[in-house]
């Protein structure tokens, strides 16, 4: 199975969703269309996590931009979960304030983010060099540790990168192993 979260101001029905259709055959695709601003950052977990199945060996989350926060905590919560955050927007209270519920993506970073345990692992990263929303080399690389060896950087990419680009496509493939 492949979750696919999708950022602000997109749909369940995005690029990725239609890269994963033609390039995952035989996964079980789900790409819910997720009202950000009027939904609150808990609920938001709480309806990802709800339909995670109970074994999660294959499973894959894939997280764009605000939807990388998130599969960024479902990795946290689900270990053996994989995660590919692309151009993940990991502190969306700094750049969205007055867009979202800031108060409760706060407190989920507090809890997640920044929990006794740390693990990073079955995650991967793919981040654009010319992103133009987020500075990764102020926000994303300073959340990472400083061992993190799975951050793919896109020279030219930027905040909406074409998933079907040759180097991008590459990078999903090795990960999904499609």
């Amino acid at each position: 199975m492949i979750i696919n979260i999708h950022g602000l101001y997109s749909n369940g029905e995005n690029s990725m969703y239609a890269w994963l259709k033609e390039n995952a055959p035989g996964h079980e695709i789900w790409s819910p269309t997720i009202d950000y601003e009027d939904m609150n950052a808990h609920d938001i977990l709480s309806l990802i996590r709800e339909n995670i199945p109970n074994d999660q060996t294959g499973v894959y989350v894939v997280g764009n931009s605000l939807g990388g926060f998130f599969a960024r905590i479902v990795n946290q919560i689900f270990q053996d979960i994989t995660a590919i955050l692309t151009n993940p927007a990991l502190a969306p209270f700094v750049g969205l304030r007055g867009v979202l519920d800031c108060q409760g993506y706060l407190e989920l970073t507090a809890r997640y983010f920044y929990s006794d345990d740390k693990s990073w692992r079955n995650l991967h990263v793919i981040v654009g060099d010319s992103d133009e929303l987020i500075d990764h080399e102020k926000m994303t690389v300073k959340m990472l540790p400083p061992d993190f060896d799975s951050l793919y950087w896109i020279r030219g990419g930027i905040h909406r990168m074409p998933v079907s680009s040759p180097e991008i496509s590459a990078i999903l493939r090795k990960i999904l192993s499609v």
